[in-house]
Parts: structure tokens; sequence; C-alpha cells
């Protein structure tokens, strides 16, 4: 639900994150809503917060996910873009 929220034509960030949290809530350690909720993060303009979600990705796997790997792609396209949540979705 999470993702499906945030992914809307007109995106339930609120609605999102609470869904996220709940998963995480669950299983604080889901690697695909680390990564979501981290994206999340960065289209609220919150990188901090995105970039914790990071360092939590990277002690579940050791930065040897997929995750880890495409959450650090959005943060690195988020700051080359001026501080602008770039989506990957082509």
């Amino acid at each position: 639900m999470g993702y499906s929220l945030r992914k809307a034509k007109t995106p339930d960030l609120a609605g999102s994150e609470k869904y996220y949290d709940q998963a995480l809530r669950i299983d604080p350690k889901h690697l695909g809503t680390l990564e979501y909720s981290g994206e999340l993060y960065l289209m609220k303009g919150e990188l901090a917060r995105a970039e914790q979600r990071l360092a939590a990705l990277d002690a579940a796997c050791n930065r040897s996910c997929t995750e880890y790997a495409d959450l650090k792609r959005a943060i690195e396209r988020y700051k080359a873009s001026g501080q602008k949540y770039v989506s990957s979705d082509y």
C-alpha cells in the first residue's frame, strides 16, 4: 500500500508513510520497505531521514543488496539536482 500511494498519479505521501511505518514495525529490516521509505523521504525533502534509511540498509545487508544501491543512487540524484527528488521511473 505504501508504494501504491507514493506512486499514484496524485501521491499520498502521508498515507504512504503510515503504511511504510507499519511495515517497519513488523519487520524493521525489510529491505524493500527501507528503500522505498527512503525514497519517500526524498520526495518530502527530508534528506537526513533518507540517509538514516540508507544506514539501516547498510546495517541489514552490508552494502551488498540492490535496495542499498538503488537508494544510494536516488540520494545522489537528489543531491545533484539541488535537493529535488528525481524519479528513477522511465
